[in-house]
């Protein structure tokens, strides 16, 4: 798995600060090229990581463009990482039938 785009955000909840790390990853499926995502969430408080959550989906598009499409979709709507397979299930079902997984 190779890192291929990242993208961050930093939101402020009360007094907590939370930092959204989302991620195209490249991946080899039966010799073909695959790009998954990977959300990640950093929460802070005083400057400290309290609290980590990350999810991945290794397959959602068989082409980089499209990839980087759903990741914009994920970053601007702010997804959890909790929320990933809501948000990209559909997808990651159609690509895996593409691969003849």
């Amino acid at each position: 798995m190779r890192i291929k785009k990242s993208l961050s955000k930093i939101v402020n909840f009360d007094d907590k600060e939370s930092r959204y790390i989302y991620r195209i990853v490249e991946n080899s499926i039966r010799n073909r090229q695959a790009f998954g995502i990977e959300i990640e969430r950093q929460d802070f408080e005083e400057g400290e990581v309290i609290n980590l959550e990350r999810d991945i989906v290794d397959i959602v598009a068989s082409n980089q463009r499209k990839a980087e499409d759903i990741l914009m979709l994920l970053f601007n709507n702010l997804v959890s990482p909790i929320h990933l397979v809501d948000i990209v299930g559909e997808y990651a079902d159609l690509c895996v039938n593409d691969f003849g997984v």
